[in-house]
């Protein structure tokens, strides 16, 4: 009616509470006794309530109640285990991740020369060539660039391996799919699998290497988005679901590409020290086995992993 008045009604923003209050709340829920208090309130004022939270959703029901025997000491099992396997997962990315900066260089500054992406033929089309050339004008001026733009006057941009150097891996990954199908080729080559799969890997990678680098949960993450491509060599090694899987299908990528690099890598030594930290009681509590996660039994004893 004109001129009548709508009662509205605003929500409040939640205060932000103290971890002194954030102890009170998990011991009220039976979380945490007497002698953990210590830890505890350690764990909530340098972790912090917020980031240990994630880690909270597996060990609760839909209602979010604890499932039984669920102690504050088991959401710091899952929450140390998943900072254990992000460290670990971030050496290998490292190594890929140069291994295919070089790569890229080797398959195309030989034959086509180091300002060949200057050609949009050498990609899959014009709008493929112009988004990679927004990321070279858009690279930060660093020494090398620098040193580049001083000293030369002609071609007008850096040659490919000081571009490559400044290109995050998301950027790399996108020059990498832009490329011309018979260049993708020649790129996969070099790591002995079809040119598909190994777009597909570097993609999942990136996404892998975001999470890690963001100190996101990795352990059950099942964002699906990016899931590798199996490869027809090792189908075997990758879980039935890819994308149930999240963090062990990019792992099988990251080994099969490490393997290729260098082919007497110990990564997988140290990703195994890891797994076995998995808090497997912790998990049972909430019904939760490695294989409904993703992972396959026995996994370490196949000579895949070995």
């Amino acid at each position: 009616m004109y001129g009548a008045t709508t009662a509205t009604t605003t929500k409040l923003h939640k205060t932000r509470k103290s971890s002194h209050a954030h102890l009170r709340h998990l011991r009220a829920k039976g979380l945490i006794t007497k002698g953990q208090q210590s830890q505890a309130l350690n764990a909530l004022q340098f972790v912090g309530y917020y980031r240990l939270l994630i880690y909270t959703r597996p060990l609760q029901d839909d209602q979010k109640r604890f499932y039984p025997g669920v102690r504050f000491d088991d959401i710091l099992a899952l929450y140390e285990f998943d900072r254990s396997l992000r460290l670990v997962l971030l050496d290998a990315i490292e190594q890929v991740e140069v291994a295919f900066r070089s790569a890229i260089v080797n398959a195309m500054a030989n034959d086509f020369g180091p300002h060949f992406y200057l050609k949009t033929k050498h990609f899959k089309g014009m709008e493929a060539h112009r988004n990679f050339m927004k990321n070279v004008l858009g690279l930060r001026l660093t020494n090398p660039i620098k040193h580049y733009y001083h000293t030369y006057h002609t071609p007008p941009y850096p040659p490919i391996w000081t571009i490559l150097e400044e290109l995050s891996i998301g950027q790399m990954s996108r020059l990498l799919a832009s490329l011309d199908r018979e260049h993708r080729r020649r790129v996969a080559t070099q790591f002995g699998y079809d040119e598909k799969v190994i777009v597909s890997w570097l993609k999942s990678t990136t996404m892998l290497r975001n999470n890690c680098a963001h100190h996101s949960r990795v352990w059950n993450n099942n964002v699906g988005a990016d899931s590798p491509q199996s490869a027809n060599a090792i189908h075997s090694e990758f879980p039935g679901n890819p994308d149930q899987g999240f963090f062990f299908s990019r792992t099988v990528a990251l080994q099969a590409l490490l393997k290729a690099i260098d082919p007497s890598t110990t990564w997988q030594d140290r990703f195994k020290t890891v797994m076995r930290t998995l808090p497997v009681a912790t998990l049972s509590k909430a019904g939760i086995t490695p294989q409904s996660i993703g992972i396959p039994f026995q996994w370490e004893t196949r000579p895949f992993w070995n």
